[in-house]
């Protein structure tokens, strides 16, 4: 015990400081700890926790502006500061590692989380071309942990701002802040919280009979995050490719998403079709959503039209009725403000469901394929696009 007294005396008299004050030293199972630093950088924290609140969310919108100008699209991107309790137990626990603020770096975060794992690298590279990168402090823990640590393979970056950019006035009290921006994917990003949640803070702690299953898993949830990309880059090809195939062999392009649009954007004959009755309804065109087309996928299967090329003879079977039907139909809905890009198809599906004779048919069509409204009123639809369809062929 008086090694221990004779330990902490002679701190005490090498930590005296030159304006007189003692730095307060506690001594526990033989090591040092400098309280009085401590009680400094907490107090510090404090006084400055609003600097770093402001230079985590101006970082956030920052990035979100970059991220946006490169087309990159992310899950979410959201900041955050360290809680002041959070902080006291950081320093306490750091052994004098700290003497001064800045060297936290950790005070202000952001977290970016990716769609696919291979944007976590296209962000890695906006962010070290963008902000001064602490390379000490930073980590790919991509490269550093075990196959099975797949919810922790994120990209952690410490970022300070470039000169140039703090030295434009609504950057310039943030000179010399740090911040830790980590990257991963969504797959990861749901891994990792799912494994904090089980509570199992080391590799170590967890049964080893549960770290093969989490060793299965991590490989299953690595090979989805490099499909979903696959699928990404097959989705974007087919994109390009779609429009020569129709042009070359519509009879062999099923309708979906992305053909029946390409065919909307290019037929000749939905653009004049689609001309005309914007002009009868006074209306603008607007452009085509993915949700009017997704639906227009499952209505046109309705009726079992399921290539490009049935779509294509059904509109020219059907052109003078269709076109009068549209029009009939129009005049009794009032001022229309706007219509759809390819709003010829939803009344080529009214003039298919009107040909079966019965309301209950019509009905049952609009029912089962995402009109809404009460019964009452669907009821009320169906009998209106019945009446319109008898008006001109029971004339």
């Amino acid at each position: 015990m008086a090694a221990v007294e004779d330990f902490a005396a002679a701190w005490r008299s090498l930590l005296t400081t030159d304006l007189g004050r003692t730095t307060h030293v506690r001594v526990a199972g033989g090591i040092a700890l400098n309280t009085d630093t401590t009680a400094t950088l907490i107090e510090d924290y404090k006084q400055q926790k609003g600097l770093y609140t402001d230079f985590a969310q101006t970082l956030e919108s920052l990035l979100q502006e970059m991220l946006k100008q490169k087309g990159i699209r992310v899950h979410s991107i959201a900041s955050r500061v360290k809680e002041e309790d959070s902080f006291a137990g950081k320093v306490s626990r750091s052994e004098g590692k700290y003497t001064e603020l800045q060297e936290i770096t950790d005070l202000a975060g952001i977290r970016i989380i990716t769609y696919f794992d291979d944007e976590v690298d296209a962000i890695a590279e906006l962010v070290e071309r963008e902000f001064v990168i602490d390379e000490e402090n930073s980590v790919d823990k991509r490269t550093l942990l075990d196959p099975d640590r797949f919810g922790y393979l994120s990209l952690h970056y410490v970022v300070g701002l470039s000169d140039q950019r703090a030295g434009l006035m609504e950057y310039a009290r943030f000179q010399g802040c740090k911040a830790e921006i980590q990257i991963r994917s969504i797959l990861q990003h749901t891994w990792a919280e799912i494994e904090h949640d089980l509570g199992y803070k080391t590799k170590q702690a967890i049964p080893r009979e549960i770290r093969r299953s989490f060793s299965r898993l991590a490989g299953l949830l690595e090979l989805a995050d490099r499909e979903f990309a696959k699928i990404r880059d097959d989705l974007r090809e087919y994109e390009e490719d779609v429009q020569e195939q129709i042009s070359d062999r519509p009879e062999r392009v099923l309708i979906d998403q992305t053909s029946l649009k390409s065919y909307i954007a290019c037929s000749q004959l939905v653009f004049e079709m689609d001309t005309r009755l914007v002009a009868a309804a006074q209306a603008q065109a607007v452009i085509t959503s993915d949700s009017f087309v997704g639906q227009m996928v499952e209505r046109l299967q309705y009726f079992g039209l399921q290539t490009i090329s049935d779509v294509e003879t059904t509109l020219q079977n059907n052109h003078d009725l269709l076109l009068a039907f549209a029009e009939r139909w129009l005049s009794r809905r009032g001022r229309i403000p706007s219509l759809h890009v390819g709003v010829v198809l939803l009344y080529l599906c009214y003039l298919l469901a009107a040909r079966t004779g019965a309301t209950e048919q019509v009905y049952r069509f609009l029912d089962e394929n995402g009109f809404g409204g009460s019964a009452a009123t669907k009821e009320k639809y169906a009998k209106e696009i019945l009446m319109t369809y008898q008006e001109l062929t029971l004339a």
